[in-house]
Formats: structure tokens, C-alpha cells, sequence
């Protein structure tokens, strides 16, 4: 592929993921009518898109921001949806962005004060360990981890 070709795959992709979360079809309860063959969705989906949004994120750099604000809406439309495995999949929102995702960026520290404020009742300290020494990431003990992490996604932004 060229270069050209290659971006194109790339937003493709992202326009894809952006149109099924948008459309709510990632956390569906229900059938849709029967001249449309499209099931209820289910924490494997869930799973499955936000894995590969993680992985189209650390492709290229240019996209990273674009694909995080996909992330973000993805956790606003699971929080706003009535589906039964909804507890489930903020788990495995965390597991799969506090955990397995080691970097944390700019966008990383967007997604952690949405995840925090959509749900307060978790505890955030232990999931933002070592990291953060304390669950409020704009807390005095946290502004030098927050100052560099941010520092240097502006960096890596100024070298693209």
C-alpha cells in the first residue's frame, strides 16, 4: 500500500468504528427488526472494538487523538445503555486501558477522568496505581506524574 492508501485504511477504519458505537449498535439490548439481520450485541463486541481501537491508536501517532475520542464516546454510550453485561464491560474497559494499555498519554488521562466521573463508587486508587499515588488525578501528590505525562505527549505530537 502507499503511503496515501494506507492513511485512507486507517480512518476508514476508525469512520467505521466511530459509525457503530454512534449508532448504538456496540451495546444494543435488542433485535433489531427481522429485515435486518443484526443481533444483539454483546461484551465480546464490546471487548473486540475496544481492543482494536486500542491497537488502531498505536499505529500511527497522528491518530491516537482521534481514536480516543472514539474510546471516550464508546464509555459514554456503555454508560448510558441498559445492556446486562454493562458492569462487565466497564471491568474490562479498565482491565484493557489501566492494565494491559502500560503508556499513559494525554488521551489515557482524558479517559480516566471520564471513567471516574461516570463512576465514582470504584476505587480508582488502586486501578491508577503505581502511576498515581492517590485515585484523583488532579490531586497535589499527582500534578508532577500529570505535568510530564502531558509534557510529553506534546512533544510527540510537535515531532509528527
Amino acid at each position: 500500500m502507499t503511503g496515501q492508501e494506507q492513511r485512507d485504511m486507517l480512518f476508514a477504519r476508525l469512520f467505521g468504528f466511530m459509525s457503530i458505537i454512534q449508532s448504538g449498535l456496540l451495546v444494543r439490548a435488542d433485535s433489531l427488526p427481522k429485515s435486518v439481520l443484526v443481533e444483539v450485541s454483546t461484551l465480546s463486541n464490546y471487548t473486540d472494538v475496544l481492543s482494536q481501537l486500542i491497537a488502531l491508536g498505536e499505529k500511527k501517532s497522528w491518530l491516537r487523538e482521534s481514536v480516543w475520542h472514539a474510546i471516550l464516546a464508546a464509555i459514554d454510550i456503555l454508560h448510558s445503555s441498559k445492556v446486562t453485561w454493562k458492569a462487565d464491560a466497564v471491568e474490562t474497559t479498565c482491565q484493557q486501558i489501566f492494565v494491559e494499555y502500560k503508556s499513559w498519554t494525554p488521551e489515557k488521562v482524558a479517559v480516566a477522568l471520564k471513567m471516574k466521573s461516570l463512576y465514582p463508587e470504584k476505587d480508582w486508587t488502586k486501578t491508577f496505581s503505581p502511576t498515581f499515588k492517590n485515585g484523583d488525578l488532579v490531586a497535589a501528590t499527582n500534578l508532577q506524574t500529570l505535568a510530564r505525562i502531558v509534557k510529553v505527549g506534546i512533544e510527540l505530537r510537535m515531532d509528527t
